[in-house]
């Protein structure tokens, strides 16, 4: 028998937490995939040779972790992994791969700058900027709505990437071109338009999430705004965190997909 599968019956560390600890191993190995069921409980006990309240223990913290769902009458399966996305804009979420995402491009277009926008993009006025519209679903499901605003002179690779035709699902990610750097975002609560929550598929007045949001690429030693945004997201089906560390290192908000209410 392997290590890991090795229970250590002279531990102070309790038989339970030990076996929960196998198990979320090899879940985290994938040799049980997502959706795919575990062993029954009967079988889990002869071959740890523990009772099956040691199992059903195990299987209380996994499924406290997320790490399982138990359905009465079907078994225990291995639970969808848990999607966390870092909070920032439309570039943000082109960078990272978020699992299960859809993206829909609802419009882009090129338009004049309002002065707001161009001062926080840093831009003179009456500049041009890209503006584009995307829609984020999570497994079918919509989470959240993006309305961002980037400066034509540095969304040449963006505009490569749009679909000509609108709504139309993103297909193609850019090149990493640019480097991402720090993210400004401010998060308050509202309640939805009407033309977001249809968007959403939430009841008109929602709650909802919106973020406010400017994201910053490398430009030599310095950096310079490249995206200036407004996020919607399901209050539902999205759950916010703050991140705090030590030795001045600045904090970052991350956004985690919740379980359906």
């Amino acid at each position: 028998m392997e290590r890991s599968d090795h229970l250590d019956r002279d531990s102070v560390v309790p038989l339970y937490f030990q076996l929960q600890e196998i198990l979320k191993e090899k879940i985290e190995l994938g040799l049980w995939n997502a959706g795919e069921a575990l062993p029954p409980e009967e079988e889990l006990c002869a071959t740890y040779d523990v009772s099956r309240t040691v199992v059903r223990q195990a299987l209380a913290i996994l499924e406290q972790d997320r790490q399982i769902i138990r359905v009465r009458g079907s078994g225990t399966f291995v639970a969808v992994p848990k999607v966390e996305q870092r909070a920032g804009g439309f570039s943000r979420l082109l960078d990272s791969a978020t699992p299960g995402a859809q993206i829909t491009i609802l419009d882009a277009r090129t338009q004049t700058a309002s002065r707001r926008i161009g001062a926080q993009l840093n831009l003179k006025s009456d500049s041009d900027i890209l503006r584009v519209m995307s829609l984020l679903h999570i497994r079918d499901v919509p989470v959240a709505l993006f309305d961002s605003f980037f400066p034509v002179s540095d969304s040449t690779e963006l505009r490569r990437i749009l679909p000509r035709a609108f709504p139309s699902v993103l297909t193609n990610r850019p090149r990493r071109t640019i480097e991402l750097t720090k993210t400004e975002v401010t998060i308050e609560t509202s309640f939805c338009s009407k033309w977001e929550a249809e968007q959403l598929a939430i009841p008109f007045r929602g709650a909802v999430f919106v973020t406010l949001i400017v994201e910053h690429r490398a430009a030599g030693h310095q950096d310079r705004p490249f995206e200036v945004a407004r996020a919607v997201y399901r209050a539902d089906r999205v759950q916010f965190h703050l991140e705090l560390s030590g030795h001045s290192a600045i904090p970052q908000a991350t956004w985690q997909l919740s379980e359906a209410n």
